[in-house]
């Protein structure tokens, strides 16, 4: 007997091939089970595979243990042939020294400090929170500040400053910053022009591997102003002629977790629109980033406040991000890559640049523990 649901039913009825009948029913439900049981098993496997392949480790030690800068706010710059040139920064808490110190990363080789005394007669003052940019063959340094004794409130510069990167010699650049500037950021747009992010505005360094020219660019649309301590990177390379900036502070202290881009073609600043409904970036000053391919960049630390504000101190922050900015829509996506362990401490002003297939983090303070890290991080897809 087999039977038959109509609405709330139940009827009868006799078929001339039962056992057939039967016997393809029991196939079907078994099949059935089967399907029911591999779907399972298949959203068990998916849930169990990270979003993401991007991972964290820290650069293993080969032989004795190589130094590395323990520095924050320093100023770097990823060159063409896979090295990180690093310059300056604060050695450790709020009214410690500041260094000269230059250290240039090689892939494969880790990091090496520059006697000062091979780096030419004339060489830039000690300094933090300076910007950097490579163009061609040379690493450019633009302004910054020099704390000075305690109390003294220091010095902020307006001095730019070209490493050539064949010789490892400075020479002062003969022009410079229209007003001494900190806490800003650089990226290069072109094969000879870096832009210059600041409070005041935006600011741009032309050279033509020797001479230099600065001035002040008038921007049109929805930008960055007054915003420092942001988060900066190419959208596309050296060549895209697109900048993304994030993240960054107010002179009142308020925090901002926009995004924006950049267009150097028509010098126009677009907000951009996040219209995800997961999870993104909080309100976030001080944060690094960097080139992660077209249209992407990566963001990591930085540091959000307390209920109090400034007040209640900094809190840092340890998350990684992967933008995607969505050329020509004016929206941007986040996805929090690498969150697993092991995985860099959460920090402000640090450094991160792409080199080859690889993302290095350097340096950084933590505002809670008052620790400043030299220990160097890999991320790698």
């Amino acid at each position: 007997r087999l039977a038959t649901t109509v609405g709330r039913r139940t009827l009868p009825f006799a078929s001339p091939h039962y056992s057939r009948d039967r016997k393809r029913i029991r196939e079907a439900t078994m099949r059935s089970s089967f399907s029911s049981v591999n779907l399972l098993l298949s959203s068990c496997i998916m849930a169990a595979v990270p979003a993401s392949a991007w991972t964290w480790s820290a650069l293993p030690v080969k032989g004795p243990a190589i130094p590395a800068p323990k520095v924050s706010g320093h100023a770097s710059a990823a060159t063409n042939d896979e090295r990180i040139v690093l310059f300056g920064g604060l050695t450790g808490s709020a009214g410690s020294p500041t260094t000269d110190d230059l250290w240039v990363y090689d892939k494969g080789a880790g990091w090496k400090m520059i006697p000062s005394k091979e780096q030419g007669g004339t060489r830039p003052q000690r300094r933090m929170y300076a910007a950097s940019a490579v163009l061609g063959d040379s690493f450019y340094l633009i302004g910054g500040w020099d704390p000075g004794e305690p109390g003294s409130g220091g010095t902020f510069l307006d001095d730019i400053w070209r490493l050539s990167l064949k010789t490892l010699k400075w020479d002062r650049v003969e022009t410079s910053l229209p007003y001494p500037v900190s806490r800003h950021s650089a990226c290069a747009v072109s094969s000879d022009t870096i832009a210059i992010h600041t409070h005041k505005g935006l600011l741009l360094l032309s050279s033509d591997g020797r001479d230099c020219s600065l001035s002040e660019q008038p921007t049109t649309g929805d930008g960055p102003d007054g915003l420092s301590m942001c988060g900066s990177a190419s959208l596309g390379g050296d060549e895209s002629g697109r900048m993304l900036i994030f993240g960054g502070s107010t002179r009142t202290q308020e925090l901002s977790s926009a995004a924006y881009e950049l267009d150097t073609k028509s010098w126009t600043w677009t907000k951009l629109l996040s219209k995800q409904k997961g999870e993104e970036p909080r309100p976030i000053a001080s944060p690094c980033a960097t080139y992660a391919g077209d249209n992407e960049c990566i963001v990591f630390g930085g540091a959000t406040l307390g209920k109090d504000g400034y007040a209640g101190g900094l809190i840092p922050q340890d998350e990684t991000w992967l933008c995607t900015v969505n050329k020509g829509t004016a929206t941007v996506g986040w996805e929090k890559i690498a969150s697993e362990d092991p995985s860099p401490e959460g920090r402000v002003a640090a450094s991160l640049n792409a080199v080859g297939d690889e993302v290095i983090l350097q340096g950084g303070w933590d505002p809670v523990s008052k620790e400043t890290y030299d220990k160097t991080w890999v991320l790698k897809k």
